[in-house]
């Protein structure tokens, strides 16, 4: 996930650990790591 201010809110970080699924943010400007941004490009 990006760095975006509504992603660090607890209550959706609590909503997707709820489902099983793990949160990682990314590093700033690392189109390496993000592939979509790939197609940004294109």
């Amino acid at each position: 996930m990006d760095n975006i201010n509504f992603h660090k809110n607890n209550t959706i970080k609590v909503l997707i650990e709820s489902v099983g699924c793990s949160i990682l943010f990314l590093p700033t400007y690392s189109p390496d790591l993000n592939p979509i941004e790939h197609y940004w490009f294109k």
